[in-house]
């Protein structure tokens, strides 16, 4: 009995050592009050990034005659796709039609080049389990919160490069725990970064709290882990290619 309890214990001790911190804080009139704390997910997400593009080949191009066996062996791999509509961030013409296909197979996070919060209806329409809001297209924080009030189920993906891009001061260069702080404000409690961006992210997931995914290789997922990340966006597919 006593080896069974030493043993108990000493799995306890192990998983609390690599998830959880426990501390103690101020509390105003009342001493101090111990913390549990995550230190880390316990199952780090990994989710599949496909991205679509009209006739143009970006990667690897998919026939139509392929899409239902390629979105049956990633929907019995993964609980989640990514799909990025390039005719939608390039061209602000998304492919609804092909994303509705794909979000009738897999729950699907859709990033379809929102501009303005009545295009998030767009998306949802489509099927989108998430709609995706880049900072590279949004017009203004403001219409972030046009779409929040439209729909609650919206990603802030933080588009990056030598800095937050954003055509509007209320986006763009900004630090990103600033715009995480709006974003929060207006109700939207998740985001997606470059791995350019995951140290800076993973400190204001710290501080704020909210869910926070990157994208990064596979190989980095225990790193991603140990920066508190919810998930990757990983394993670029490649593009799906549509003869329309």
């Amino acid at each position: 009995m006593l080896v069974l309890l030493y043993k108990y214990y000493r799995i306890l001790f192990r998983f609390a050592a690599r998830h959880l911190w426990t501390g103690t804080r101020p509390r105003p009139g009342h001493g101090y009050i111990y913390e549990l704390t995550f230190l880390r997910p316990l199952a780090m997400r990994v989710i599949p990034h496909l991205s679509l593009r009209g006739r143009t080949l970006l990667r690897r191009a998919y026939p139509r005659t392929e899409w239902e066996e390629l979105l049956s062996r990633i929907s019995s791999r993964h609980e989640m796709l990514y799909v990025t509509d390039e005719d939608g961030v390039e061209r602000n013409k998304p492919q609804l039609d092909l994303a509705r296909e794909i979000c009738d197979e897999i729950p699907t996070m859709y990033e379809a080049g929102v501009r303005f919060g009545q295009n998030v209806i767009d998306v949802i329409i489509a099927g989108a389990e998430k709609a995706v809001v880049g900072t590279a297209t949004l017009a203004s924080l403001d219409e972030l919160r046009g779409a929040f009030k439209l729909s609650e189920n919206i990603i802030l993906k933080a588009d990056y490069r030598d800095g937050i891009l954003g055509s509007d001061a209320s986006l763009g260069g900004r630090a990103f725990i600033d715009l995480s702080r709006d974003a929060l404000d207006i109700g939207v409690g998740e985001m997606v970064v470059p791995r350019a961006l995951a140290t800076e992210a993973s400190r204001a997931k710290e501080e704020l709290g909210f869910t926070l995914g990157v994208f990064a290789p596979k190989a980095e997922e225990s790193r991603m882990a140990d920066l508190g990340f919810d998930y990757i966006v990983t394993e670029d597919l490649g593009s799906i290619d549509s003869d329309e």
